[in-house]
């Protein structure tokens, strides 16, 4: 299975263990999560995990490569302009508020993360989301210089700029607000970075 197929090549057998074990983090978060967790998620015998599986940390790992699959998938599609398709992957990666559920599996996700430095098959899984997110990033900016919505711009060393802004502003989103709190103010700061790219706001300012 590779990320990019969002787990669409996986034995069914596998795709309920991955159902199951994104129910039991969404209920339990990634710290205090077990396999009897997922197994009371699973409508099959708990023998079938460890069938497949060691145990958490082998699966885990094979949930992370299935839910990143997911997350690229989902991604804006052409068709919008580059500036809406960059707003909506500003939501995707930073909605507003969260639901509790939803924010517990992000929590999971970001303490995977931590263990990237710890964990090659990890690190490799993250590796190439931000790769796939870095393209992705340098495309939209790419088509609204064509498209002129955006101002000329080296799109390559950009894109590595919005990548860190997206990723470091998830990661303080996660740590120092609450889940049902608003962040209003720090999408409002990467909203006035891509403002400074858009050649509307540009012909405002002169």
């Amino acid at each position: 299975m590779s990320l990019e197929d969002g787990g669409t090549d996986m034995d069914p057998g596998k795709r309920d263990i991955m159902d199951a074990t994104h129910s039991a983090l969404k209920k339990h978060g990634y710290g205090d999560l077990t396999i009897q967790d997922i197994a009371d998620e699973f409508e099959h015998s708990k023998s079938l995990l460890y069938y497949h599986y060691e145990g958490r940390d082998e699966l885990l790992v094979d949930f992370l490569e299935y839910i990143l699959g997911e997350f690229l998938g989902n991604l804006p599609d052409e068709g919008d302009s580059p500036r809406e398709e960059l707003d909506a992957l500003v939501d995707i990666l930073l909605p507003t508020t969260v639901d509790e559920k939803p924010y517990r599996l992000m929590l999971a996700m970001f303490e995977l993360r931590m263990n990237a430095p710890h964990d090659e098959a990890v690190r490799e899984q993250y590796i190439t989301v931000e790769m796939a997110l870095r393209d992705t990033l340098e495309d939209i900016l790419q088509r609204g210089i064509d498209a002129n919505e955006f101002v000329d711009v080296e799109t390559r060393i950009e894109a590595e700029s919005l990548l860190s802004l997206l990723i470091g502003t998830r990661a303080r989103r996660l740590t120092v607000y609450d889940p049902d709190q608003s962040i209003e103010t720090l999408k409002a700061a990467i909203d006035a970075h891509i403002d400074r790219l858009s050649t509307a706001e540009s012909d405002r300012n002169h």
